[in-house]
């Protein structure tokens, strides 16, 4: 492990700087100041992986320069290849690593023998068959695509021209393509056989093949094809074919009399799904444009107040916005379109033996950010549709199916149910703790989580605040699996960050299966936050803490074929590693350090720091020292804020000038800042006075500390953190200056504003949403009043810079226009940077630069008298 610094360290070397002057010291490395034309030398890693045999870990070190480089290395830590520019790599042949490189090249490596083999005009490609084969494509003027087909010896043993759609299956051994050979279209079937390739034409015709969908277990696909000469007797016909039979069936459309009135639904996120017998074939349907005369007969927009939909959304969606499922079995030919009426698909079942469909239409219009709804079940062998769920809110409409498809999983009055299938039955969990929490939005109770069901659909698994809980289906028996209550750390069911399967659907939403009879691989983290770590529960129901540490751990991945695993390891203080941990007890073994100059930086540290709102409650936030701390100094401090950020305590932040908010943590305190996150606490009905509260209070803590000048203190946030940031600064004179980002300044006339960004009326946000007011503006215009920061506009005496984005769709522009106004108005101090063609965060790096240079520059005027910048002066 590599030293940390802590508090001690951090003084003795500062101490060490000081007298370095000295004869005594001379031989001492002086330690440098950390300036902006230094944040180029750092990157942020992203995209680890490692292999199946475990025997190899990638990972890419990106820079704002651009100069991103690929890197593999082997567990024991010695570097293997690096390659600049080199992007989405994978393992393949055990141990051979395959990348993308810029300008439609691809490069091959051989990590036993480092021989590397490029081939230029390559898009995008795939791993293939067991042997080990690759597949290229590349896209050809005409907008079709050439595939070559590579076999373990990077020998190209085939050239396929004029491809319009491809799909390999799920066990990688075939893959389809829709093509155009001679002028004749044609669908091929290609098999990876050992080291060569098995071709056979399953279609041909005068059709537009398109959109191939494979069955699960390989064993069948599905593609569409749309007739090249449009007739209305003719419509798109869906091919279905069976592999090891040698079969085909196909149907039309709109020769079917059963779909009369829909159109094939080609824009929805999955066309086709073959169902996992192989039985069904599944295809998405929209109703058949329907004519509005209003519409038609002039540009003019009817926004009718009694509408079910504002007029944006009627007009993106149609006047009924929903997608039906249609349902077709090859073998008998039978026809079936799930659910009734305006009835929209929702989801199939594990088995996809029936099908959810839900209707929002009885509570529209809605003041929600989504309409309550009616779900459906519709028995796909009969076809009859029940109802099976009434009014269910949005925030509790997860559905979550057992893999044997006989039950799915929902939160409903604050309690987990099973609903069975078969008998149309609704069971309860029973807890003896709760399974679900009230946040302090106005909105139903959320549960603490689903971890997932067992295999056989007999139990499962879900969370309270601190454990794993095992329910079997009848609700008859619990069983608690893990005790972190009683330590105070928080357990949950560990995602390995494997990628998932190419065949998984969006429309078959399986529960994750749990093996009991398995080790499972925990999460762990303390209940503060301040430790965090990997365990692992037995069969026997004993729990085996890997490693525990307080340090941020995350982004674990494990080898497929190896109980090898690698995760992230850092702090605030510590710039991200790779850590490779095996065996009974895993060793926590560093075989990759970034940026290894941050140890020529006197970096500082982060601290958790306590303090009670008025109500009483206990609160976090974490405090960040400035590089440059000696105690007996002291320093300007920067107040961020939104909601709940002391999850950041062990977070690294590298410094640099490319941030979409303009704020960084490093930057900052790099330049002498101490930098402080307070956690907030809310009331309905006073979200500002509540944020204002535990703000000031966080603030006050630290200034008792006696190491932040009380004069000399800024506040900061964006977005909700924007709002925040305004209110607060028309509360108190406790802040020297603040900045406010996409803010919302007049709580009135933001609740009366349109959502562009969901095209709805912005109202819900204050309901039942963040702004947690809990009424409407009409039955509590006063606290609506009471909690604007434009309210007290004429008290302003902070002097607030703001920014947004001219084209921000998630907060209005106007709210930063309508405090600028005000401001300018009354003759206050104030500066609005507004950005052109920029969202609600900023995305183009020059202005990305702009505004962290711009933010700098207002902080270093207010908290540490610098000269104030040419930009913020009046013309």
């Amino acid at each position: 492990m590599v030293p940390v610094y802590n508090i001690k360290n951090f003084i003795f070397i500062s101490l060490i700087c000081f007298l370095s002057a000295c004869p005594v010291f001379g031989q001492v490395k002086k330690v440098k100041l950390l300036t902006q034309d230094d944040y180029g030398k750092w990157s942020q890693m992203i995209r680890e992986g490692i292999s199946d045999n475990g025997n190899w870990v990638q990972y890419q070190l990106v820079y704002d320069s651009g100069k991103d480089t690929l890197f593999v290395r082997n567990t024991k830590g010695k570097e293997v290849l690096a390659v600049a520019k080199g992007y989405d790599g994978q393992f393949f042949n055990q141990n051979s690593f395959v990348y993308m490189l810029p300008d439609k090249k691809i490069g091959i490596s051989n990590l036993m023998n480092a021989k590397e083999k490029k081939i230029e005009g390559v898009g995008s490609y795939q791993i293939a068959g067991k042997g080990g084969f690759l597949v290229l494509a590349s896209n050809e003027e005409d907008a079709a695509t050439t595939i070559k087909v590579l076999d373990s010896d990077l020998t190209v043993i085939e050239t396929i021209k004029s491809v319009s759609s491809f799909m390999i299956s799920p066990d990688r051994n075939l893959l389809l393509y829709c093509h155009t050979d001679d002028g004749n279209r044609k669908v091929t079937l290609l098999a990876f056989l050992d080291h060569k390739v098995q071709k056979k034409t399953i279609a041909s015709g005068n059709y537009d093949y398109s959109n191939p969908v494979w069955q699960a277990n390989s064993n069948a696909v599905a593609f569409l094809g749309t007739p090249m000469l449009k007739t209305d007797s003719l419509g798109p016909e869906v091919f279905f074919y069976k592999v090891a039979e040698d079969k085909s069936y196909s149907f039309s459309m709109r020769q079917n009399s059963s779909l009369k009135g829909f159109d094939f639904n080609g824009n929805s996120s999955s066309s086709l799904i073959v169902s996992d017998d192989g039985m069904r074939v599944f295809f998405t349907l929209k109703d058949q444009e329907e004519s509005s005369n209003k519409e038609r007969a002039s540009d003019v927009e009817v926004w009718n107040a009694s509408d079910s939909n504002l007029y944006p959304y009627l007009k993106q969606s149609g006047r009924q916005g929903v997608n039906k499922m249609g349902i077709w079995e090859p073998l008998s030919g039978r026809i079936l379109i799930a659910g009734k009426g305006k009835q929209d698909i929702y989801m199939l079942n594990g088995d996809q033996q029936y099908a959810i469909t839900s209707d929002v239409f009885p509570y529209l219009p809605s003041d929600k950010e989504r309409p309550e709804a009616d779900y459906y079940v519709t028995n796909l062998l009969t076809g009859v549709a029940s109802l099976f769920l009434r009014q269910v809110p949005f925030e509790n409409a997860a559905l979550v199916s057992s893999p044997n498809g006989k039950s799915v999983a929902y939160f409903r009055e604050n309690q987990w149910k099973v609903y069975n299938f078969a008998d149309k039955t609704h069971i309860t969990m029973p807890s003896t703790v709760p399974l679900a929490y009230k946040g302090d939005y106005s909105a139903p109770r959320s549960p603490y989580g689903f971890a997932g069901w067992t295999a056989d659909g007999n139990r499962l698994v879900l969370y309270d605040q601190f454990d794993l809980w095992s329910f079997s289906i009848d609700g008859k028996e619990s069983k608690r699996l893990t005790r972190g209550r009683e330590e105070g750390i928080i357990f949950r069911v560990a995602n390995i960050g494997n990628a998932p399967s190419i065949d998984e659907s969006w429309l078959v939403e399986k529960g994750k299966e749990i093996d009991v009879a398995s080790a499972i691989l925990l999460d762990a983290h303390s209940e503060d936050n301040d430790k965090s770590g990997y365990a692992v529960l037995s069969p026997s129901g004993k729990l085996n803490i890997k490693t525990f540490t307080d340090k941020k751990l995350s982004r674990l991945k494990k080898a497929k074929n190896k109980d090898i695993f690698i995760y992230r390891q850092e702090d605030y203080d510590l710039p991200p590693q790779i850590i490779v941990g095996s065996g009974n007890k895993w060793k926590d073994t560093v075989i990759f350090k970034s940026n290894p100059q941050h140890s020529q930086y006197p970096w500082g540290h982060s601290e958790l720091v306590s303090y009670k709102n008025k109500a009483g409650e206990s609160l976090q936030g974490v405090l960040f020292f400035p590089f440059d701390y000696q105690p007996e100094k002291k320093y300007p401090m920067v107040v961020q804020i939104y909601e709940k950020l002391v999850t950041t305590v062990h977070t690294y932040i590298a410094p640099s000038m490319y941030n979409t908010t303009g704020y960084n943590t490093s930057n900052l305190t790099s330049q002498g800042y101490f930098v402080l996150h307070p956690d907030i606490n809310y009331t309905i009905g006073n979200p500002g006075i509540s944020a204002a509260d535990c703000v000031i209070a966080a603030t006050n803590a630290v200034i008792s500390k006696g190491c932040v000048d009380p004069l000399r203190i800024g506040l900061i946030g964006q977005s909700f953190g924007g709002y925040e940031t305004f209110f607060i600064a028309s509360q108190t004179k406790l802040f020297a200056t603040a900045i406010a980002g996409a803010g919302v300044s007049d709580m009135s006339s933001f609740y009366l504003s349109m959502g562009w960004n969901y095209k709805n009326p912005d109202a819900w946000r204050f309901e039942y949403q963040q702004f947690r007011m809990g009424k409407t503006l009409f039955e509590n215009a006063e606290g609506y009043r009471r909690n604007s920061a434009i309210t007290f506009a004429s008290d302003f005496s902070t002097p607030i810079l703001s920014w947004t984005g001219d084209s921000d769709t998630q907060v209005n522009p106007q709210q930063s226009m309508i405090f600028y106004m005000a401001m300018r108005r009354l003759k206050k101090e104030h500066v609005m940077l507004r950005y052109p063609k920029e969202g609600h965060v900023i995305v183009a790096m020059d202005h990305q630069a702009d505004l962290s240079s711009k933010i700098m520059d207002w902080f270093n005027h207010y908290l540490k008298d610098y000269p104030k910048p040419d930009w913020s002066s009046p013309d």
